[in-house]
C-alpha cells in the first residue's frame, strides 16, 4: 500500500499539488466574500499611503516648518557668553540701551498674530502627573519683537480687561527674549561639550552655581542643562501678574520689578512698607528685561527651587499644555504664604487661559 502511494507520489505531481493549494489559498477566500491576508499588501501601497501625507506644494518657509525655532541674530542684543565675572541677572546694563523703547501710547488692539498652523498636533494632550483632566494643545503664536523698557503711562490709564490686555502685550515679548537667550545658552553648552572644551564648561558651571568637583565633561554638560532651561511662558506670566500687580505696583513702576525679588542693600531696590525684614528690599532693574532676565536666573540656580529644576526636566520631551499648572506646585517657596501662592498661580493662568501661549516665539 505505501509502496502504491509513494510510486503516485512522483515529482511532478507534488509540484502539480502544491501549485492548486497555494491558488486555493489566496483566491479562495475571494469566492467567499474575504479580504486577502494583511502581509499580501505590497511596499509600494505603503509608500502611496506616506505621500499622502507630506505638505501640500507651495512655498514653505523655515518659520512655517519649525515656528517655535527662534531666528539666528534677531536676539535684542541679549549675550549667548557665560559671563563669569559676576552673576548673569547683574549683567543687564550692556542690553538696556539697545533695546527699542516703545512710545508712551495706547497700545495697538492686535499686537499678537496667530502663527501658522502647519504640523500643528492632536488638540488635546495627556499629560496631567496628579489629574486625569485634559488640556486643550496650545497653537503656535507670533509675537513681534516689541520691547518695553519701562511700564508706560498709557499702560496705568486703563483698567480691567484692557489692563490685562496691555500687561501681557508688555511682558510676553521679554518673557520670550529670555528664553531665547537661555536657549541660545544650551546650545553653547553642547557645543562645548562637542568640542571637549573643559575650560567654557567651567565658566558655565560657575554662572549656574555648579560644584565641577568630581564631574567629567558628561556629567558636568547634563547638570548644566538641567538648570540652564526655560521657564514656561504662561507660569512666568502668571508670577508676573502676581508679584507686579498687573504691572501697577510702585515696584514695577519705579524700579521694573515685575517679580518681586528681594535684595538686602537698600541700594539695590525699593523698601516695602511693610517687609517683614526690616533688611529687605524689592531689588530694582535698569530695565524690564533685567528683571525677567533676574527671576529666570533665580529659579534656575537657587535651591530652593530643586524640586522644580527635576520636575521640569522629567517634562521636557512631553507636550507643552498643563507644564506651567504642573510646576507651579513646586514654588510653594517662592513667597511667604507657601501653598497659598501656588493657589494663586493656578486661578490666573486657568481664569486667564495663559497656557495660550506655551508655544509662542518671537518673530
Amino acid at each position: 500500500m505505501i509502496s502504491s502511494i509513494s510510486n503516485w507520489l512522483t515529482n511532478r505531481r507534488i509540484v502539480w499539488i502544491a501549485a492548486a493549494l497555494a491558488f486555493l489559498g489566496f483566491t479562495g477566500p475571494g469566492l467567499f466574500g474575504l479580504s486577502p491576508p494583511q502581509f499580501f499588501q505590497s511596499h509600494d501601497a505603503v509608500t502611496e499611503q506616506a505621500k499622502t501625507d507630506e505638505l501640500p506644494p507651495g512655498n514653505h518657509s523655515a518659520s512655517d516648518m519649525s515656528p517655535q525655532v527662534a531666528q539666528p541674530d534677531a536676539s535684542p542684543a541679549i549675550m549667548a557668553a557665560p559671563e563669569t565675572d559676576r552673576d548673569a541677572a547683574d549683567a543687564t546694563d550692556a542690553t538696556d540701551g539697545l533695546m527699542r523703547d516703545a512710545p508712551e501710547q495706547v497700545l495697538e488692539k492686535s499686537l499678537l498674530a496667530k502663527a501658522p498652523k502647519t504640523l500643528k498636533g492632536p488638540s488635546t494632550s495627556h499629560i496631567e502627573i496628579e489629574s486625569t483632566k485634559w488640556v486643550p494643545a496650545p497653537e503656535p503664536l507670533l509675537v513681534p519683537r516689541d520691547f518695553f523698557t519701562h511700564i508706560p503711562d498709557s499702560h496705568l490709564a486703563i483698567s480691567g480687561t484692557a489692563q490685562k490686555e496691555s500687561f501681557i502685550k508688555i511682558v510676553l515679548p521679554l518673557i520670550l527674549a529670555g528664553n531665547e537667550e537661555i536657549s541660545k545658552r544650551r546650545e553653547a553648552i553642547k557645543r562645548a561639550f562637542e568640542n571637549g572644551d573643559r575650560a567654557t564648561l567651567e565658566k558655565w558651571a560657575k554662572l549656574y552655581k555648579i560644584d565641577v568637583t568630581d564631574r567629567d565633561n558628561k556629567a558636568l554638560m547634563t547638570r548644566l542643562l538641567e538648570r540652564a532651561d526655560t521657564i514656561p511662558v504662561a507660569l512666568a506670566l502668571a508670577q508676573a501678574a502676581v508679584e507686579s500687580g498687573w504691572g501697577t505696583s510702585r515696584f514695577a513702576i519705579q524700579g521694573n520689578a515685575l517679580f518681586g525679588q528681594w535684595a538686602w542693600r537698600d541700594r539695590a531696590g525699593i523698601r516695602p512698607l511693610d517687609a517683614s525684614n526690616d533688611r529687605a528690599v524689592v531689588r530694582s532693574f535698569g530695565s524690564l528685561l533685567g528683571s525677567v532676565r533676574a527671576y529666570m536666573h533665580n529659579l534656575n540656580t537657587h535651591s530652593h527651587y530643586q524640586k522644580f529644576r527635576e520636575a521640569r526636566a522629567a517634562l521636557r520631551n512631553r507636550p507643552k499644555a498643563g507644564e506651567a499648572r504642573i510646576l507651579a506646585k513646586y514654588l510653594d517657596r517662592y513667597a511667604e504664604i507657601g501653598q497659598a501662592y501656588v493657589q494663586k498661580l493656578e486661578v490666573l493662568i486657568r481664569s486667564n487661559d495663559f497656557s495660550r501661549f506655551a508655544l509662542a516665539y518671537l518673530s
